[in-house]
């Protein structure tokens, strides 16, 4: 055999040549790589290619497959396709699976390529194997456009109008008949008036198999989630917060009471809203209720009591036995000039977080710092081992001096407490006056990902990130500033210019411990390898020490002395 006959034949050739495996490996790579790895040998050819138009977002480039396609005085030059072009361009549309459409890719108009694809295609389906589908358009034409790659095998679909043009009546008709096997519906799009009643009856009576369903905020009213509940396989209900796709109208949930029927949500894992918690409380108190969920993201744009908040957590804990995760923000922003000690929430009100029993995730946020001590939070710690994510009110507005509850030494007990601990949120005082010695030791955190400081206050920054240093393993990411601007409508995304001000500034000093930390967590880390390295180099010639004595002892024993 020749020489290059035996490698061909070697496992370590052989194992090139494994499909799946280099699927995994080409995913990895650019798509200037794979675009060499093409060229490399057919059987490379065909799954670099798979991996370099499994995800288009530019359509134009695609399209050049079809047909040379070149730009002259802001128009699209190019001849029509025929039927051999179509041909050799299905080698690579069957490859497609994703296709991501933005207007502000092309600063010519696209509608006319588009037409003349569609009047000379030889298959309905242009992109068979296409499953998800991201439409962004900036026109009721571009709109129609989207129809164009609708077919069957369709599992996903956004469609997204920055311009706040609204779909044509008959686009949710199409929808629904082009593409009646869809999982995933996202509408970020400006509805008038009420939200969409009608259309979204027609997308559950004609999309059977829709699991989850993205609406903007504001349009999740009583009559949409009663609609909602009728949807066999809806799963997942969430809504959009993105202010340039539209929210809706902030008056439209200020009431919620959906009445509800036997059935209701058979499927319902995940749920999104935007209510008064009062109405939630009697939400989930009322018949046939979603008690089976296992994820629930609660926003309120107006001001309730602790009494409100722990008769809500308390109905959850009683009623959502399944819960893993719950994320609680309040963002209503009017501020006192004093804080009200009876509109602060404390320990006591969320208390009831640590009787359900599969809660691994929780997130509060409120205008007012949390009423909490560190026996508090030890006693939080210790009773909550299987913690995985908290954020603990990070990022009050109320940020005066005399509020803070709790400083550095808060970290320690979930360090201690909560070996699963990824994400951690709390409104401390980092002084370095309540920073432990260095002789005293600490437990470090084992998994720790993220430590939000939202809104903290920060004095020395070189002596607390030494202690971060000490409890923070590598890679920890800090985590400051505020999300209150970034939900509800335009009205709620707004603060007072000298509140931003105090809070940019709180960030900055945040900034230069997130600089310092890496750097000494790794000096920290190489200090205990060194440390590390010197143990077992002194256990090795203890070890050796003693074999020797052992042996000079054994030849004593073993000589003989003549008298």
């Amino acid at each position: 055999r020749s020489v290059n006959s035996s490698v061909m034949d070697s496992p370590a050739h052989r194992i090139l040549f494994i499909p799946e495996l280099l699927d995994i490996i080409f995913n990895f790579l650019d798509r200037e790589a794979n675009v060499t790895n093409a060229c490399v040998c057919k059987r490379w050819s065909e799954v670099a290619l798979d991996v370099v138009w499994k995800e288009v977002d530019d359509l134009i480039h695609l399209l050049r497959l079809l047909k040379p396609i070149s730009l002259h005085e802001e128009t699209f030059e190019y001849t029509l396709p025929e039927a051999n072009d179509w041909s050799r361009f299905e080698k690579y549309a069957s490859r497609v699976r994703s296709l991501k459409f933005r207007p502000t890719k092309y600063d010519i108009e696209i509608c006319p390529l588009l037409d003349d694809v569609a009047r000379t295609r030889t298959s309905l389906e242009i992109l068979p194997n296409m499953h998800s589908l991201e439409w962004i358009y900036s026109s009721t034409a571009l709109m129609e456009r989207c129809k164009l790659f609708l077919h069957r095998r369709l599992r996903h679909l956004s469609v997204t109008a920055p311009s706040q043009l609204d779909p044509r009546p008959d686009f949710y008709t199409d929808l629904c008949a082009r593409a009646p096997l869809l999982h995933t519906l996202s509408l970020s799009v400006h509805f008038p008036g009420e939200p969409i009643d009608v259309e979204l009856r027609i997308l559950l009576q004609n999309l059977p198999e829709l699991k989850k369903i993205v609406l903007p905020e504001f349009h999740y009213t009583s009559t949409v989630i009663e609609q909602l509940s009728r949807a066999n396989n809806i799963a997942v209900v969430d809504f959009s917060q993105d202010l340039k796709l539209g929210y809706g109208k902030p008056t439209n949930v200020a009431s919620f009471c959906p009445v509800l029927k036997e059935g209701a949500f058979p499927c319902l894992r995940e749920l999104n809203l935007s209510a008064r918690i009062d109405d939630l409380d009697r939400f989930f108190r009322s018949s046939f209720a979603p008690t089976h969920l296992t994820m629930l993201y609660v926003n309120s744009y107006t001001e309730h009591t602790p009494t409100e908040v722990h008769a809500f957590l308390t109905t959850l804990s009683q009623q959502c036995l399944l819960l893993s995760k719950l994320n609680l923000q309040l963002y209503h922003k009017v501020l006192p000039s004093d804080l009200p000690a009876d509109q602060q929430l404390s320990y006591a009100t969320i208390k009831p977080i640590l009787t359900f029993p599969n809660l691994s995730s929780f997130e509060l946020v409120h205008k007012y710092p949390l009423k909490i001590t560190l026996e508090d939070i030890e006693d939080l710690a210790s009773k909550w081992p299987h913690l995985k994510n908290l954020m603990l009110n990070a990022e009050p507005l109320f940020i005066h001096e005399a509020a803070f509850t709790l400083d550095l030494r808060a970290l320690m007990p979930f360090a201690r407490h909560c070996p699963r601990l990824r994400e951690l949120g709390l409104y401390i005082n980092a002084t370095e006056a309540e920073i432990p010695s260095s002789s005293t030791p600490l437990e470090p955190f084992g998994t720790l990902h993220t430590l939000a400081l939202g809104t903290s206050h920060v004095r020395d920054t070189s002596a607390v990130a030494t202690f971060l240093s000490r409890i923070c393993p590598s890679p920890c990411r800090l985590d400051m500033g505020i999300t209150w601007t970034e939900f509800g409508s335009a009205e709620d995304r707004f603060l007072p210019a000298p509140l931003m001000y105090m809070l940019q500034m709180r960030c900055s000093t945040w900034h230069a411990v997130e600089k310092l930390l890496p750097a000494l967590i790794r000096l920290r880390r190489e200090e205990k390898e060194r440390s590390r390295a010197l143990q077992e180099e002194v256990e090795d010639l203890r070890i050796r020490n003693r074999l020797l004595m052992d042996k000079a002892d054994t030849k004593t024993k073993d000589s003989c002395v003549v008298a």
